[in-house]
């Protein structure tokens, strides 16, 4: 569908949205309600325009699962803030299916999270996935052997964060020596991934039942949370190294008692800060880097309890 199209189809589901109903200057969508790291990011954006004495308003789908223009709820919640007047948007940008041209925003944008071809940005405020994936991989670096069997645990093909994590993690891997024994998408959600991760290590057994997994990656929290219950339902011996991405509390105890290898965490709240004094900049007419990397913690059972490292990780106990 054209992007002109695109809009007036989000237009016509809201219709009627009044300048008074959002009672904010600026707006941000983001790309899951369910998960702590956007509600970390939630939490720095609105520090950071509470700090310049502006308003602005959060909205998320569920989750990042791309849908057409005629049903895709981010892009509606976009358009209903255009509606409502505001100055400039914060957008994680879920891929839109079967966009064949960019849309058109009328307001500045600032991408955070992730770039996309489905929009134009002035910045985009990231995590280098790439090299976050690497440093995931790393961490496996002297604990394995070299031809260790390893699984890659992949969100969605269509998520371009996701995905520079993905790379950047098998990259490294095949680097160190290591063999990846099985790679396979599990999907967004959260029951439907660890489904997925034990249809996908089940059929990874029965082709080599005599060469055990040595361990695991997967690119989110979730899809983190549906390997552990995955190996904990398949009960398997020894259990495999879970090297996992984006931090929820319950992650410290994983990575204590063994459940967890590694885990690498974004600064969500950082970026989420960074992204509206960003927006900010840009719309009193300074110029802003196309591009800002936001750094990551990779946590382990020997640093996860450093007091610095505990700070940090407190914006994810909100």
């Amino acid at each position: 569908m054209h992007a002109a199209a695109a809009l007036c189809v989000a237009v016509a589901a809201l219709a009627g949205t009044s300048r008074t109903a959002l009672a904010a200057d600026y707006g941000a969508v983001l790309a899951g309600a369910q998960s702590e790291f956007w509600r970390a990011m939630e939490a720095g954006i609105e520090q950071a325009a509470g700090e310049r004495g502006v308003k602005v308003t959060v909205r998320s789908p569920m989750d990042d699962d791309p849908r057409t223009t005629s049903d895709n709820l981010q892009l509606k919640l976009v358009q209903r803030m255009i509606d409502a007047g505001v100055k400039s948007i914060i957008l994680a940008p879920i891929p839109v299916t079967g966009m064949t041209t960019p849309v058109q925003l009328p307001v500045p944008v600032i991408f955070v999270d992730r770039p996309s071809k489905d929009y134009h940005a002035l910045s985009t405020i990231s995590t280098d996935n790439y090299q976050a994936g690497r440093a995931a991989a790393r961490t496996l670096q002297g604990v394995l052997p070299r031809g260790a069997r390893i699984a890659v645990l992949r969100l969605a093909p269509d998520v371009v964060s996701t995905s520079a994590r993905e790379s950047g993690f098998v990259d490294a891997a095949r680097e160190l020596g290591f063999e990846i024994a099985v790679d396979a998408y599990i999907g967004h959600g959260i029951h439907e991934p660890e489904l997925a991760a034990v249809d996908a290590i089940k059929a990874y057994r029965e082709r080599t039942p005599a060469r055990a997994l040595d361990a695991i990656f997967t690119p989110t929290d979730f899809t983190t949370l549906a390997a552990v219950r995955a190996v904990d339902t398949l009960g398997l011996t020894p259990r495999p190294k879970l090297v996992g991405f984006d931090y929820r509390p319950a992650f410290k105890q994983y990575l204590q008692s063994g459940v967890l290898h590694a885990v690498v965490a974004q600064d969500a709240y950082h970026m989420g800060y960074t992204a509206m004094l960003t927006l900010l900049k840009a719309e009193a007419g300074q110029p802003v880097q196309p591009e800002i990397s936001i750094d990551v913690l990779v946590l382990t059972a020997a640093n996860v309890d450093d007091p610095s490292i505990a700070k940090k990780l407190q914006q994810y106990q909100r």
